[in-house]
């Protein structure tokens, strides 16, 4: 039974780890959960990034380690690629997985291969006076964040301001979560763009959709898209549906962008997911972002049209075993992910219990429910995006996408919540 370091775990890698497909295989050993809630701090003092490596590496050397996973957008992945360049296991190289994590080292990565893809885009210092960085209108984001946090369209300079403009605290905290972050780029020697900077590119539009794939030895292979699709209006995803359903030349197309992409980037021995815009006229394809690590709100959705759970891909690709795809061997023909979003800030009354939730998935067989709140909290407490208030996801599948409608109705009647608007 081979032995799997699994640093920063989430709650999406606990239920995953716990399936008995995994037990059957594997033995798998935890670090730096702790770090998932709070990436600056270890046990109330400050994260220090060679401390922490080297006292991880020195504990787990002493046992045998196949392979290190971390599947958290910050600091899993990178922390998994350096502790497995330590201990001597496939991962892809700490430095590539740092660069793609960046905004805008990404953005030169993606200009020196896939030219055609790229938005023109430059940095931007929120700290000091900020100029415009290009022609507006633009879209500014942070070149380290999540969730679309902060990131908007600018059309003025007083929407510029405002959207880099952070008060004392604000600032503080920044700077405070972003350190390891921070200690990461100048453990690679590519300090130009700091940690809290900002990245400004020219504006995309179209639909939206998550190319998934993984590279060993050097190949690339894509799984899947995923269609994002937002609430109408807005850029708050309402759901992710997979198959895609652009035509397969398309698909086609965004393929061969991405694996150029991921192949010509050195990044290796692990999944990954890419963000794409397809509009439709001008037929012309963009990335939007590039994240070097599996997307685990999808792994589940790929198992139930492909029959593999990418959590186990991700697994033996980390263990040097070798992948191999085989597409629509599930049992369903369409899978979706439901995110569930208010409009409005609320104070949570009631969330759906234990019980409910058991009730939904017997009438509803393969229901996944994640509920994101809990009673007495504000949605706005959470970790949210600059237009709505998500309070949960649910993941479902079936014979079709007309029938995850009408199943999406039931689910919507089981649930209950209970908010009250503030």
């Amino acid at each position: 039974m081979k032995r799997i370091l699994v640093l920063c775990p989430g709650v999406w890698d606990e239920e995953a780890l716990a399936r008995p497909a995994i037990a059957e295989r594997y033995e798998i050993v935890r670090a730096g959960a702790d770090l998932a809630e709070d990436p600056a701090q270890v046990d109330g003092r400050p994260f220090e990034l060679d401390a922490w490596l080297s006292d991880t590496v020195e504990r787990h050397r002493r046992t045998r380690i196949d392979g290190v996973v971390g599947t958290g957008d910050y600091p899993g992945c990178q922390l998994a690629a350096a502790v497995a360049a330590e201990l001597g296991c496939p991962a892809p190289r700490f430095a590539d997985v740092v660069d793609l994590s960046h905004k805008f080292h990404s953005r030169e990565i993606q200009q020196r291969l896939v030219p055609e893809a790229t938005p023109c885009f430059a940095a931007c210092d929120p700290w000091s006076e900020p100029a415009p960085p290009m022609a507006f209108p633009f879209f500014t984001k942070p070149v380290k964040g999540t969730m679309s946090i902060r990131a908007r369209l600018v059309s003025t300079q007083e929407e510029f301001a405002e959207a880099v403009h952070f008060s004392p605290r604000e600032r503080a905290e920044r700077e405070r979560l972003l350190g390891p972050f921070a200690q990461m780029l100048s453990r690679v020697g590519d300090d130009r763009v700091p940690a809290t900077w900002f990245v400004a590119e020219s504006p995309l539009s179209g639909a939206q959709v998550t190319v998934d794939g993984f590279v060993q030895g050097g190949r690339a292979t894509v799984q899947g898209i995923v269609d994002s699709v937002m609430y109408p209006g807005t850029q708050s995803f309402q759901r992710f549906e997979y198959p895609s359903r652009l035509d397969a030349a398309t698909q086609r197309r965004m393929t061969e962008v991405v694996v150029s992409l991921m192949e010509g980037s050195g990044f290796d021995h692990s999944c990954f997911n890419v963000e794409l815009f397809w509009d439709d006229a001008r037929e012309s394809i963009h990335v939007i972002e590039v994240n070097p690590r599996m997307s685990y709100q999808f792994a589940d959705l790929y198992e139930r049209v492909d029959g593999t759970n990418t959590f186990d891909v991700q697994l033996a690709l980390a263990t040097g075993e070798t992948v191999r795809w085989r597409p629509r061997a599930g049992r369903h023909a369409a899978a979706t992910s439901f995110v569930l979003r208010r409009f409005r800030d609320a104070r949570v009354r009631a969330v759906p219990s234990a019980a409910a939730l058991a009730q939904a998935a017997e009438r509803l067989p393969g229901l996944r429910a994640k509920i994101l709140c809990h009673a007495g909290q504000r949605l706005s407490d959470l970790d949210q995006d600059t237009q709505s208030y998500r309070y949960g996801i649910v993941n479902l599948s079936a014979d079709s996408v007309d029938a995850l409608a009408a199943e999406w109705a039931r689910v919507e009647s089981a649930l209950r919540f209970d908010f009250e608007d503030v």
